[in-house]
């Protein structure tokens, strides 16, 4: 959680380690009431708690747009702290919302929010103004843009809207609803500068730009659906009752979505491994008549499946917190192999490396210690940047990749910083490229 604050506005920003995804808590000091925006379903806990600590009362809850590629926690936090949510006049939500358009503007306490249309990523995306802060959603990012490939995305609009974000002052600060490049906010000015797609003053220059297609979002239909309201909620249940129900003799069939390696690592008692993009044609494994209880990391896969579930006449439903909130209870996990993070591999490598190249530069020949210093600066450089390319090219790997649910990497980019690894084009290097961020700046 990341925290700016000035005379009369405090901002705190919430990211989401897997993906980038950024959620803003923005509180009036004057009156403490707060408005949050693009809160992920899995962050509504962290939010509420950041908010007692606070002492912020909640006001307003908005999504930037129609997220495609992770489920939305709004409805769920709106509800919970009795908060009202803004949504676009444009947006297909189903569920009760004040709708908003550009121009409009609301209260907090004694601030004014105000609303930019922003279309482009989609057609119902908003960006909102409040004392010279700009959350631009997937509309503006540092260094690049959101894609304009999704379905009602248009790169034309896109044009319109950064002429838009260029006509406020340059010291007006951006925050960008993903942040790709770890550098969490920026400012008009700079992006104006530096920025080579908002930069863009040619509007046939700028769609062909934008003008690739990429790889969606996975399960993209059914968070769509979820996002949208358009089928009711998934029921849920604490671990505590849970618990107390196996306690009890039996209980439901457990059901765990996550990956195999997951599952081999921690698990429930007695669950049943069916991965999230395998359930549609293994759903013979799960027995009818039974409630069924499905758990994943944190509840997001959970959810998802628990709608094909629902769908198909089942009873499900989600553990609250998934494996994480499970153990945050203090109820047992039967623990497996465990897969290496991603940290503990780049010290392996880095660490046999040194020791392969001084043993071989000792005994061999003295020209193998090129070896050894070339990974002690890395390491070096890595310490200094905070960027480490080893991580990179290992988070590529099959075996490190985010689960399709709970991360993904930039499917929301287009372009980026330059030496963004999350952009294909827009990067200086573009060999690793993401499978998931497409287009950029040359």
């Amino acid at each position: 959680m990341s925290t700016t604050t000035t005379r009369r506005t405090t901002v705190e920003a919430l990211k989401h380690d897997r993906e980038g995804c950024v959620a803003y808590i923005i509180i009036d000091e004057g009156s403490r009431e707060a408005l949050v925006i693009d809160p992920r379903l899995d962050q509504v806990d962290a939010l509420q708690a950041r908010l007692r600590a606070t002492g912020a009362r909640l006001r307003w809850v908005a999504d930037t747009h129609t997220h495609a590629d992770h489920l939305s926690g709004a409805r769920k936090l709106a509800a919970r702290e009795g908060a009202e949510l803004l949504a676009h006049a444009r947006a297909k939500l189903k569920a009760p919302a004040r709708r908003v358009q550009g121009g409009d503007a609301v209260p907090l306490g004694g601030l004014e929010v105000r609303v930019l249309d922003a279309p482009g990523h989609t057609p119902d995306s908003l960006a909102l103004l409040v004392d010279g802060h700009l959350f631009t959603g997937d509309a503006l990012f540092v260094g690049g843009a959101g894609r304009t490939d999704f379905m009602g995305g248009s790169a034309d609009d896109l044009f319109d809207t950064f002429r838009r974000f260029e006509a406020l002052p340059d010291d007006t600060v951006v925050h960008p609803g993903h942040d790709y490049v770890g550098t969490p906010e920026s400012t008009i000015g700079d992006e104006r500068r530096k920025n080579p797609l908002l930069s863009e003053h040619d509007r046939a220059k700028l769609v062909a730009r934008l003008d690739v297609k990429g790889a969606p979002p996975a399960n993209m239909a059914e968070i769509l659906r979820f996002n949208l309201a358009e089928e009711a909620d998934s029921p849920t249940i604490s671990p505590r009752d849970l618990d107390a129900l196996r306690r009890a003799g039996g209980g439901p069939f457990l059901l765990d979505v996550r990956s195999p390696l997951e599952f081999e690592a921690e698990r429930l008692d007695g669950a049943r491994n069916v991965p999230l993009g395998e359930l549609a044609g293994r759903l013979d494994e799960v027995p009818e008549g039974d409630e069924v209880v499905v758990v994943c990391r944190t509840g997001v896969r959970a959810t998802l499946a628990s709608q094909t579930l629902l769908r198909q006449g089942r009873q499900a439903r989600v553990l609250e917190g998934g494996v994480v909130g499970w153990r945050k209870a203090g109820l047992p996990l039967r623990e497996g192999r465990r897969h290496l993070g991603v940290d503990r591999q780049v010290q392996l490598i880095v660490g046999l490396g040194v020791l392969t190249g001084t043993l071989l530069g000792a005994f061999v020949n003295p020209w193998f210690l090129v070896l050894a210093g070339f990974f002690g600066a890395g390491l070096t450089f890595a310490g200094l940047t905070g960027t480490c390319g080893l991580a990179v090219v290992l988070m590529k790997a099959p075996w490190n990749r985010a689960p399709a649910g709970e991360g993904g990497g930039a499917v929301c980019a287009v372009g980026g910083a330059g030496g963004s690894t999350c952009a294909v084009g827009g990067a200086k290097d573009d060999a690793a490229p993401s499978t998931c961020a497409v287009g950029g700046a040359r």
